[in-house]
């Protein structure tokens, strides 16, 4: 990992489906008003913390939620004409056969996975869809890549996954990171803070 990297990290804004609680993975779901809030917000942070030439590229899941929350951002400083690259390593977990459904609709109709996914969450795979392990794959693959100062946009899982790998966490403790939507993270010198 380049020892310089800084990177500012966003999970995307509230979607319809974070609203009924829903599995999306790799289906999409629309931002809310409140999605679109969080997305100014953090671009107004963002603005607030680099200066208006300062060079930053803008990387994001290719998958529409955080595509438009990267793009909110960039607007939000002030470079509408920067390109909004995308890297498929950055989508979310597949949640297979699980997306779209509730906790309640996963137990009524795949007997005890619930119980089993929550016990083991880094190697537990739902039907058709990926492990924690699997995601961490791709994404330690990106980041050990990863080069300049970097605004991230990606997702709930995806976001635990960086943090927990720059900071050198255990497995555990990247499964229990908390996923919010209306903060950034800044990964800077061996150090994760919250904006």
């Amino acid at each position: 990992m380049d020892p310089s990297l800084v990177i500012y990290l966003a999970r995307h804004g509230q979607t319809q489906f974070n609203c009924e609680q829903r599995f999306c993975g790799l289906s999409d779901s629309p931002l809310t008003v409140v999605g679109i809030e969080e997305a100014h917000r953090n671009g107004r942070v963002l603005r607030s913390r680099i200066l208006a030439g300062q060079p930053l590229r803008i990387v994001s899941s290719p998958l529409a939620r955080a595509l438009e929350t990267a793009g909110i951002i960039r607007a939000e400083l002030g470079r509408a004409k920067q390109p909004i690259e995308t890297d498929p390593r950055l989508r979310e977990i597949s949640f297979g056969a699980w997306e779209g459904l509730t906790i309640g609709e996963i137990e009524a109709r795949y007997d005890g996975a619930w119980e089993r996914r929550q016990a083991n969450k880094w190697t537990y795979a739902p039907p058709g869809g990926e492990s924690y392990a699997n995601v961490a794959r791709r994404v330690s693959s990106w980041l050990c890549e990863a080069h300049g100062p970097l605004l991230v946009v990606t997702h709930g899982v995806v976001d635990r996954i960086i943090r927990g790998l720059y900071g050198g966490m255990s497995i555990f403790d990247i499964c229990q990171l908390p996923e919010p939507q209306d903060v950034l993270f800044q990964l800077k010198a061996g150090r994760i803070s919250t904006l």
